[in-house]
């Protein structure tokens, strides 16, 4: 084999893996994204260490998420997210960095766009009525206030709410900041489910 020939066959497999790698961040950061829990503030829905995949493409499209989804934000909702920021968080990028973005939260839509969360009692009301949420994992402690959810928002909450950092301490997500619907649990496989 020449020296030409080789060159051009290692250039071509460059190419080849530049193309898969472009392609690979693009649909990671897009269209769907594999996601791991990280702590407990999901409990008893989601533990620590679960592998989740959550659908993107909602979220490009800013469509507000329904009630009970479980969805990744970024609680940085100080700034606005950019594409960089996008790309820093996708999952291929983090792991090859080894970097990880703790304001990359897993959390459950309570609030959408108009809504009025009221805690009363230990309990979450939402326009007035007492929310059933068999998934939390204990009663909830909570001093009593009322919160109306911004438009282009949604109020986030964890299951496990007396150790859960979410929309009660750092105020409603913009929409922006919503990065993706969670739709499965992965692993452990003896747990594997729609979410």
């Amino acid at each position: 084999m020449s020296k030409n020939t080789l060159a051009t066959e290692i250039l071509s497999w460059i190419k080849s893996i530049g193309i898969a790698f472009a392609l690979a961040l693009l649909i990671n950061l897009f269209i769907f994204e594999m996601t791991g829990v990280d702590g407990e503030s999901m409990h008893p829905t989601l533990e620590h260490g679960d592998r989740l995949f959550a659908v993107k493409i909602n979220q490009v499209f800013k469509q507000v998420p329904k009630y009970d989804s479980i969805v990744i934000v970024d609680a940085n909702v100080r700034r606005e997210r950019t594409l960089l920021d996008e790309i820093k968080d996708s999952a291929i990028v983090s792991t090859i960095l080894r970097r990880q973005n703790r304001d990359i939260l897993i959390k459950r839509v309570i609030g959408v766009p108009g809504d009025v969360i009221e805690f009363r009692d230990n309990r979450v009301y939402r326009n007035g009525e007492l929310l059933e949420e068999e998934y939390i994992l204990e009663e909830m402690i909570m001093v009593d206030r009322t919160i109306t959810v911004p438009e282009d928002h949604v109020f986030v909450m964890g299951d496990n709410r007396n150790n859960s950092r979410d929309s009660r301490s750092i105020g409603p997500i913009p929409l922006k900041n919503v990065r993706g619907k969670v739709v499965i649990r992965l692993f452990p496989f003896n747990k594997i489910s729609l979410l």
